[in-house]
């Protein structure tokens, strides 16, 4: 407990001296209330609270983010002096949360009710503590707004990194196979043709799938993700042709004139014949329905690859440790591109479906000290604190994360110092804050049916039960019956919306 000021100090001159100094001192407040020369000014000057009396309600679906953010929630309500509540449940129409955290995808949701406030224009000046200017573009620029106007805080990014078995791809074995088949020897792979190439090789090697368990959702973002790189060419400020401004530079999954699905175009096909080729080389092993995958465990005993989510990064804590930190054989790697043309150089869109956001409803009585508290949560030194614990899958948002001098941020995960770089090193690499058209998730009011659909069909490509063509087929089938509950132009304002037009 925080000593006060008096029980810090010593007094250097005795007790007489120290209770005579009292007396004195209480006597003159006596003598100058009784003359009329005081007045209502203490001494001492009180601390502000602006938020006196102020009581806040905060709805947070993830228990163990609702625990993390408890204790710097409470100190934001001792310094301001209002009163959190914080609930460990998901948001709801009738609840009576004034301030709700959500991930990214459920921000149409509660947006297209107009039941959120929009963030203040005075959070987002180059004076205000938050420092929104530091925020990455993804998360300043897309996925906290709603038809162009900014209708949350971000509070935890997404990322997703490979996670290899330096020793197997070392071992002389593999050398030799991967050498007999390709000619050259096995690297950490740059394109997700290089990564098909190596499960293989460890799959005939094995004679067992190498890449790790995932479920069927987990598949989906997988297949989305590779589809990105294969759907357009990553633009930056110094590739010859501008990325475009107009819908079609912003579709992605649907088409922003029609509304329609874009599933039978070449970067989903491809990326479909790509997924398949993963099951017909027998690389793939797909979570039995109802249970949850732990790819993290599973290449501490017999698989050599994994695609592996931030938040699935937490369970490196129960690996074998060596010298208190993971085992060395566990080495990370940036996530691929995709051979996009003849250029040498790997093609990569960065594709954002995760993270958790922070917003203000419209019931809330007291929005100024809803968004200060989110301000608090979200800022340069608390959202380092969030990062910094493994197990909430907490993903950067700033610039400042990914700065070598915040490498402490990523110290927790387990790691030794030159592998907590290659982890901030890949996070980067994931971001990507250069390239100019990103793709984005699915962020509609109906996006929750339309990525179960997706989850279910892209599964049986991935198990053979479909080929890709088909599968897409399938899915398309499946988009149209969700979208055809909907009037078309209310469809297809939803689609604007989440991407930024109005």
């Amino acid at each position: 407990m925080q000593q006060t000021a008096s029980e810090n100090s010593q007094d250097r001159h005795g007790p007489f001296t120290f209770r005579v100094a009292l007396a004195w001192i209480a006597g003159l407040g006596v003598l100058l209330a009784v003359a009329g020369c005081g007045d209502s000014t203490p001494i001492t000057p009180s601390v502000a609270k602006p938020f006196a009396g102020v009581s806040l309600t905060v709805r947070c679906a993830d228990p163990a983010f609702a625990k993390a953010i408890t204790s710097a929630a409470q100190s934001w309500a001792t310094r301001t002096g209002a009163r959190v509540t914080i609930r460990p449940e998901a948001m709801t129409v009738a609840d009576d949360a004034d301030i709700g955290i959500i991930s990214t995808a459920e921000l149409g949701v509660w947006a297209a009710r107009d039941d959120l406030v929009s963030v203040p224009a005075g959070m987002r000046a180059a004076d205000h503590p938050f420092q929104w200017t530091g925020v990455l573009p993804p998360y300043r620029e897309q996925l906290i707004e709603w038809g162009g106007q900014a209708r949350a805080v971000p509070l935890a990014g997404d990322a997703s990194v490979i996670v290899y078995r330096s020793d197997r791809l070392a071992d002389a074995n593999v050398v030799a196979a991967f050498q007999k088949k390709h000619n050259r020897k096995p690297a950490v792979p740059t394109t997700w043709e290089e990564f098909a190439d190596i499960a293989a090789v460890f799959a005939e090697l094995d004679g067992k799938p190498s890449i790790a368990p995932m479920t069927a959702p987990e598949l989906a973002e997988l297949f989305f993700r590779v589809a990105a790189c294969y759907d357009r060419a990553s633009r930056n400020d110094t590739t010859d042709a501008a990325p475009g401004s107009g819908l079609e530079s912003l579709a992605f999954q649907q088409d922003l004139t029609t509304g329609a699905p874009r599933l039978e175009t070449r970067g989903f096909t491809t990326a479909a014949n790509w997924l398949a080729s993963l099951q017909a080389r027998k690389c793939l092993s797909p979570q039995a329905p109802g249970t949850l995958s732990d790819p993290v465990a599973a290449l501490a005993t017999d698989r050599s690859l994994a695609v592996v989510s931030l938040t699935q990064l937490a369970a490196f804590a129960r690996l074998q440790r060596e010298n208190g930190g993971v085992a060395a054989k566990l080495a990370i790697a940036p996530l691929p591109g995709v051979r996009f043309t003849a250029d040498t150089i790997p093609n990569y869109v960065p594709y954002f479906t995760g993270g958790r956001l922070g917003v203000v409803r419209t019931r809330c009585g007291n929005p100024e000290a809803a968004f200060d508290l989110l301000a608090e949560l979200g800022g340069p030194a608390r959202s380092q604190e969030i990062l910094s614990t493994p197990g909430l899958g907490a993903g950067p948002f700033r610039s400042a994360h990914l700065e070598r001098d915040k490498l402490l941020i990523w110290l927790n995960y387990g790691f030794d110092a030159d592998r907590s770089k290659s982890l901030q090193d890949a996070l980067r690499l994931y971001l990507r804050p250069e390239v100019k058209n990103p793709v984005y998730g699915l962020r509609g009011p109906d996006q929750s049916e339309l990525n179960a659909v997706a989850a279910d069909e892209v599964a049986k490509v991935a198990t053979g039960t479909l080929t890709a063509p088909d599968g897409m087929k399938a899915l398309t089938r499946a988009w149209d019956a969700i979208d055809a509950r909907t009037p078309p132009e209310t469809r297809l304002r939803w689609r604007k919306l989440a991407a930024g037009v109005e």
